[in-house]
């Protein structure tokens, strides 16, 4: 028997049941891939699959549950390859950086302000500038209470320094 005539006699004698399992596993299976939902969809899709292969040996033959599982193994080969070939997270990675660069939009304008440490600031604290509260960060201690002034703003941080009595 030719592999074109296995395909054949496999879809030719595979039930409603086993049809549905296996659509639902593999596009369970594909939406893990390119939409990440820790391994839920994954997980779910896996063992739809597997209930597909056992009902499909319970009701067929080794040869045709080994060609559904040939088949199942080169579709989901070929997923992976356009996932690689499109570089599936890679939208992911540019939402996070507009996330990121939110805070230098949001807040860049408050560059040179002055406000008032909330907390203890050793490396980390809590200060209000602009009677907006924020949690910024500084390279070198502030009392809680002295005053602070925004120097720098990174994708991550709002950067403080302490204000001489001076300025």
């Amino acid at each position: 028997m030719t592999l074109a005539q296995s395909f054949e006699k496999l879809f030719a004698t595979i039930d409603m049941v086993t049809l549905c399992l296996w659509v639902t596993g593999f596009i369970l299976f594909c939406i893990e891939f390119f939409q990440p939902m820790h391994g839920v969809a994954y997980l779910l899709g896996v063992g739809l699959l597997c209930a597909a292969f056992s009902v499909r040996m319970v009701y067929g033959s080794a040869g045709e549950a080994f060609v559904f599982v040939l088949l199942t193994s080169t579709l989901l080969f070929a997923v992976h390859c356009v996932s690689l070939a499109t570089q599936k997270r890679g939208w992911l990675k540019v939402a996070r950086m507009e996330k990121a660069g939110e805070r230098t939009r949001k807040y860049g304008g408050l560059i040179d302000s002055i406000g008032v440490a909330n907390t203890a600031i050793d490396l980390t604290g809590n200060a209000t500038i602009n009677d907006i509260n924020l949690i910024v960060y500084s390279v070198t201690p502030i009392m809680q209470g002295e005053k602070v002034k925004i120097t720098k703003i990174t994708r991550d941080k709002i950067i403080v320094e302490k204000v001489d009595g001076a300025n």
